[in-house]
């Protein structure tokens, strides 16, 4: 019998607000591969450091007997969609609390300054691409389209070497902004939900999802998966290839992926 996420995240509210440590037992038997999967995505790969991880976010919701996860209203959205933005909250921290200072680098300096902000809205501040081209009109890059975002991704891609990639993780939890976990009344800040409460801005993002989904749909399947997994879910190109059992992925074909998903995109009304 296959019972869906609303139901299974009711029965876990209920088990925990009746018996904490039943509830916390079936947390953990149904959200652990979700959680090290999170943590995984995230570029921490040596087991011992995802393993500290993986403590750490353990013990902030195990804290009070639940007290946070028993706060969480299944009504506001699926868990599984709250948990993933606590455990990467809990990845800045522990990489903040390991590494200094940011340091930008000079490949990405000798980028143009539009360039330069698409990099810092996606990896140091998470934005997905939807929302890097709404930020980017308050920012004074007027008229800015997904397909302008995806060539500076790739630009970017082209300017990172294999090093600095592997650092960039660290990167951007060092630089991402501090955002408590809890607000002064002990109540979770982190939640799926769009708090904006801008009626016209959720419309404008709501269109721009359903865009790029219309345009990846006129993709193939092996070449959409590769632009979201590089530029939605922020994977590394050699993860990607690996992932997909592909040979490396040159230059010239991103070129031709990204101008197909442009002409998509700009014939859709």
């Amino acid at each position: 019998m296959i019972v869906d996420e609303g139901t299974l995240d009711r029965t876990l509210q209920e088990r925990l607000n009746h018996d904490p440590r039943a509830g916390w037992r079936m947390f953990i038997e149904q959200y652990t591969s979700a959680m090290l999967a999170v943590i995984q995505r995230s570029g921490i790969r040596r087991h011992d450091e995802a393993m500290e991880v993986y403590v750490r976010v353990c013990e902030h919701l195990a804290a009070d007997d639940c007290a946070r996860l028993r706060r969480h209203d299944p009504g506001r959205g699926p868990l599984a969609a709250w948990l993933t933005v606590v455990v990467r909250r809990v990845i800045v921290d522990w990489v903040r609390s390991r590494k200094g200072r940011k340091r930008l680098f000079q490949s990405i300096r000798e980028l143009t300054p539009f360039d330069r902000a698409v990099f810092e809205l996606r990896y140091w501040q998470a934005h997905p691409v939807t929302t890097i081209v709404e930020l980017l009109g308050g920012m004074g890059h007027g008229g800015v389209t997904l397909p302008d975002v995806f060539d500076a991704l790739e630009r970017i891609e082209q300017a990172l070497s294999s090093r600095q990639r592997a650092e960039l993780v660290a990167m951007v939890a060092r630089t991402a902004r501090e955002e408590p976990l809890d607000d002064e009344d002990g109540r979770p800040v982190v939640d799926p939900v769009d708090t904006t409460g801008d009626p016209e801005r959720q419309l404008r993002r709501r269109q721009a999802d359903e865009a790029l989904a219309a345009a990846l749909a006129t993709l193939a399947d092996e070449d959409a998966l590769i632009v979201s997994m590089l530029y939605l879910d922020g994977l590394p190109k050699r993860e990607v290839e690996r992932a997909l059992h592909i040979p490396p992925i040159p230059a010239t074909r991103m070129r031709d992926i990204l101008g197909r998903l442009r002409t998509a995109l700009t014939e859709r009304p």
